[in-house]
Parts: C-alpha cells; sequence; structure tokens
C-alpha cells in the first residue's frame, strides 16, 4: 500500500481501482520503478469479471489518461505469454512487442504501447 501511494506522491500517477455495480472488478494503472525510463502498466481483473471487456476499456481509459496528463514517450507492459488474454488487450490497443523481459523470475514478453500513436491531436 505504501508503495502504491508513493507512486502517487512522487510521479502523480499510480494505481487505481475499478468497480462495477456489483463492487470491485480489479485494479489498473502505472508502476514506475525508481531506475526504470518508462512507466510500467500493470492490472488484474477479477475472475468474475473476465470475458466482460473491463480489461480492455479499463487499460485503454488509464492508458489515454495517462498520456494526456503525463505525456510519456511510451508505456510498457509486460504480459506472460501464456496469458492470451493480455495478450489480445495489448494488441486491441496498437500494442507491439518488443522483446522479454525477466521480472519477479519470470520470463515475460515485453509491449511497449507508443504514446505518439494515441496522442488526441
Amino acid at each position: 500500500m505504501t508503495m502504491a501511494l508513493g507512486q502517487w506522491a512522487l510521479r502523480g500517477y499510480g494505481m487505481m481501482v475499478a468497480e462495477d455495480r456489483d463492487g470491485f472488478v480489479g485494479r489498473l494503472g502505472f508502476f514506475h520503478p525508481q531506475n526504470a525510463p518508462d512507466p510500467l502498466l500493470v492490472y488484474a481483473i477479477a475472475s468474475r469479471a473476465w470475458g466482460r471487456g473491463y480489461a480492455t476499456e479499463g487499460v485503454k481509459a488509464v492508458v489515454d489518461w495517462m498520456i494526456a496528463t503525463h505525456r510519456p514517450d511510451r508505456i510498457i507492459g509486460n504480459i506472460d505469454p501464456q496469458n492470451t488474454a493480455s495478450v489480445r488487450v495489448a494488441e486491441k490497443l496498437g500494442a507491439k512487442r518488443i522483446g522479454t523481459t525477466k521480472w519477479a523470475d519470470a520470463l515475460l514478453d515485453a509491449w511497449v504501447f507508443h504514446a505518439e500513436q494515441r496522442r488526441p491531436s
């Protein structure tokens, strides 16, 4: 919790909660490690909400908000290649796979959201 609140205090962005009329749907937002050049998109959707479009709509909303308010050059998302639903979300939103990365002892695909492509004119 302290780390999540610290992101907001230090960077002006961090994690957010998603809810629907039945309550908690998930969390999504950004984590930006101290020495990392780019913010990291992070989200987790509760299993009761899978397949309902919450990930696609939520990720689009937070990415659009991040670009409009903070104007990063790019946003990185690390996805387990076996998580085909998250891969589809990234593809739908125009992200491109740029390689792999090791995170918490897991080999993940690194995806980049290019802010220039999504900035409103």
